[in-house]
């Protein structure tokens, strides 16, 4: 509150001028008082008629209070008119206001933070994207990382994990994969985000569903480091060549991945070197030349899949003749749907690998032993894939 001529701490202040005269009776009355760490003030006057005219005139300083109680009312005053005697009516109003110390910002406010923030550390590329080139295209898929997973090797029987371990993971093998990709010249590169971005969706450690988890972390530490380590592949991508993103949901984390997408869209617009896919459907579908590619995070519709990639991309289905979906979901490889790859209705269905080893829960249930990767592809522009390049930590040989 900033201080006026009336001092804040004070019980009670009062200024009133009354005077009878010819225009009637003149009243101009404001209290004000310290009442912990907030404020009241009242006024009764005939020019103090709203709550925001008393804000102004105590010069409440609305950055640190907000209002937590306000009232105003008018009544009519009469006087005499001192040489006729004759009856004058005065409009008075009565306004009192409570400020309380504003608590921690809202909602809203962190959403505008976070894309001011998003927009403010922007990496500006001299280089525009091309209107039209021709060529390979190379498609890079981030599936299951899973942020905030926790796993410790003497429970599991595999591989320790954490928010650090899987930023190190992620880092490395996305570098190793573009390092690749230069070779194949494409005119194109894309990074395929499958869900599960983060490992639950809440602050008691839950996932959208409301199953707890063992995790490693706050949620902020979580959103901070994936959401770095994410950003950090795109730009990667983006110095291979002109880059797109395009993000579907997992059920881990439903939420935060819409809310990472929405910042993602921010942060990168078309004009630079790389443009986010603005849609937020659960199936996602590109096509560069003869291919047509799906996105699926792979818990829903599982075998009607190519069935809905022929109903939601049916211009691009017409005029591609090859066809796959990528999914992911399934790292640990679950028996009802057991083969990463498989061919439904012509189109070929491929379950992306998790870098992740398995936790507690997988290791009770059996769930083992699966590969630990991320996955480049390289399509030729007149359609099929023409390459395929694989990265993760190594096996260990035994001695």
């Amino acid at each position: 509150m900033a201080r006026s001529p009336r001092l804040a701490d004070r019980v009670a202040e009062k200024a009133a001028v009354k005077a009878a005269g010819g225009d009637g009776l003149t009243i101009e009355e404001v209290t004000q008082r310290s009442t912990g760490d907030g404020v009241e003030a009242r006024s009764v006057s005939q020019t103090i008629r709203t709550v925001d005219d008393l804000l102004r005139h105590i010069e409440a300083d609305l950055g640190r209070f907000e209002v937590a109680v306000s009232e105003a009312t008018k009544w009519e005053g009469l006087t005499a008119d001192k040489d006729t005697g004759r009856p004058i009516v005065t409009e008075l109003f009565r306004v009192f206001v409570r400020l309380k110390p504003k608590a921690g910002p809202g909602v809203r406010e962190c959403v505008d933070a976070m894309i001011s923030s998003a927009l403010a550390g922007r990496r500006v590329r001299a280089r525009p994207i091309p209107k039209s080139k021709r060529g390979p295209w190379a498609v890079l898929v981030v599936a299951d990382t899973h942020f905030g997973k926790y796993c410790w090797q003497k429970t599991t029987g595999e591989a320790d994990y954490d928010l650090d371990i899987a930023a190190q993971l992620v880092a490395d093998a996305s570098r190793e994969l573009l390092d690749q990709a230069p070779r194949y010249k494409p005119a194109r590169m894309t990074v395929a985000m499958l869900g599960d971005i983060y490992h639950y969706d809440s602050p008691a450690g839950t996932t959208t569903g409301g199953t707890p988890l063992e995790r490693d972390g706050r949620l902020q530490k979580m959103i901070e480091v994936g959401t770095d380590s994410i950003i950090g592949v795109i730009n990667d991508a983006a110095d291979v060549a002109p880059a797109d993103v395009v993000v579907v949901n997992g059920n881990h984390d439903e939420t935060l991945t819409w809310a990472a997408h929405r910042l993602l869209v921010e942060r990168y617009d078309a004009r630079g070197r790389v443009a986010v896919d603005r849609g937020f459907t659960p199936r996602k579908y590109l096509h560069h030349g003869g291919n047509l590619l799906g996105f699926a995070h792979g818990n829903k519709a599982k075998r009607k899949l190519p069935q809905l990639m022929a109903l939601e991309a049916a211009a691009a289905w017409a005029r591609c003749p090859y066809r796959e979906i990528h999914t992911g979901h399934l790292h640990h490889q679950a028996a009802e749907w057991s083969r990463p790859i498989e061919t439904l209705d012509g189109v070929l269905v491929r379950v992306a690998p998790s870098l992740g080893p398995a936790d507690d829960y997988h290791a009770v249930n059996g769930w083992l032993g699966q590969r630990r990767a991320m996955e480049l592809f390289i399509y030729d522009e007149g359609g099929g894939l023409v390459a395929m390049h694989v990265a993760g930590p190594r096996m260990e040989v035994p001695a």
